[in-house]
């Protein structure tokens, strides 16, 4: 560690407190492995409903919020239509504010951080002190995301809007990539595609993680035949992988074993809900704790299609020591060996297959569970991506700070 803590303003869209979803799990528990080391202060936009939850918050480090509602889905549909003749991607317009804006300027004014780090390139519309380096958190390569989801989309009209927002995405992506000081990236893979883009970028590898103490398998015995998937169903991926669940591999399990179950644990609007919920399959809707659901599960399940970056889903099954099915996708970014931590099965047949095996099969069914759990014991921790995060900003500050001593004299 340098000598002299950094000072990191790491500034965030949404606030991640408590983390019980994927963007949410990553910056507070990189932030308060960043504050054990340096010197933090969150900026973050905030709502009404998460005032009880600042206070708690700002035990673990210095936090500054900007209330702001979420946009209401008829106000969102507007936007979404005016972002239509800009360069700008939809999310982007979102995010953006004059109030964060203002409460940038004054934080960066009063407070003079070493280094900046936004998460995601949803913050690179804001304007920031030149001589401040950025460090950009990515938390998935956002274009590859909307490519993926047009190939599973089926509404026409979100086919042709995610054709044009990945377009955007990919331009302002990279042009990021190419001023940031420096791209925090979730795996090699992703890491890859950013030093392809701009050779010679400084990167590292700072992948999704689990607080094993807190998903510890406890020993509860599983209802046989059951199936858990755990995913916010506000997030479009999530809610493909759902259906491709219910609509595509549940029948043909349930065909072999007409018992068998699947639970879906996650937020999501009702209509949502409804439109999975049918025989075999319970829609739980958001819930205070999903340990007891996916531990409840014979089998947990992450059928997912589209997305990116690395899946907390996956990592939280294995830290409980559930054996797994994953797409290739769902598992993507993640050193797992198919057979070994999990199975990896592409297409409904193949899917549904690896999750019979694993009801027929007790003992690999165990033994795989096991091996999973020692995995991310051994690979996963928030402390080794805390170590790596760290040293990133060292690195930066240390080729930073003659011009910030100059720009605060």
């Amino acid at each position: 560690m340098m000598s002299e803590p950094v000072r990191i303003l790491v500034i965030g869209p949404s606030f991640p407190f408590p983390p019980t979803w994927g963007h949410a799990t990553r910056v507070y528990h990189l932030a308060r492995q960043l504050a054990r080391r340096h010197d933090v202060t969150l900026l973050t936009y905030s709502t009404q409903s998460d005032e009880a939850q600042v206070e708690a918050l700002r035990d673990e480090f210095a936090v500054e919020v900007v209330p702001r509602e979420p946009l209401s889905r008829s106000a969102k549909r507007r936007l979404q239509l005016a972002s239509l003749l800009s360069a700008v991607p939809f999310e982007t317009q979102a995010a953006h504010s004059p109030a964060l804006q203002a409460a940038i300027d004054r934080v960066c004014a009063t407070w003079r951080p070493d280094v900046i780090q936004l998460e995601s390139t949803l913050l690179w519309s804001f304007e920031f002190p030149q001589e401040i380096p950025i460090v950009l958190d990515e938390h998935n390569v956002d274009y590859e995301v909307y490519a993926r989801m047009r190939e599973t989309e089926r509404s026409p009209v979100r086919r042709a809007f995610y054709r044009l927002e990945e377009r955007r995405v990919r331009r302002y992506e990279q042009a990021a990539w190419r001023e940031a000081a420096a791209s925090v990236l979730t795996s090699a893979r992703e890491e890859r595609i950013v030093s392809a883009c701009v050779p010679g970028a400084l990167t590292a590898v700072v992948s999704n993680a689990v607080d094993t103490d807190y998903f510890h398998p406890t020993g509860r015995e599983a209802e046989p035949h059951t199936i858990a998937f755990n995913g916010t169903l506000e997030y479009r991926p999530n809610v493909d992988a759902a259906e491709f669940l219910v609509e595509e591999i549940m029948p043909i399990v349930r065909a072999s074993v007409p018992d068998a179950r699947a639970i879906i644990v996650g937020r999501g609007r009702e209509e949502v809900l409804t439109r999975l919920r049918r025989e075999g399959v319970e829609a739980t809707g958001e819930v205070a704790d999903i340990r007891p659901f996916l531990e409840h599960a014979e089998v947990v399940v992450a059928p997912v299609r589209a997305g990116g970056g690395t899946r907390f889903k996956v990592v939280e099954g294995l830290a409980l020591a559930r054996p797994m099915v994953s797409t290739t996708i769902g598992c993507e970014g993640i050193d797992v060996r198919d057979g070994e931590h999990l199975l990896v099965a592409d297409g409904a047949e193949a899917f549904a297959a690896a999750v019979l095996r694993l009801f027929d099969d007790r003992p690999f069914a165990t033994a795989l569970g096991r091996s999973g759990r020692e995995f991310v014991e051994r690979e996963y921790s928030w402390e080794r991506a805390g170590e790596r995060l760290a040293a990133i900003h060292e690195q930066v500050a240390t080729t930073s700070r003659p011009r910030l001593a100059q720009a605060r004299a």
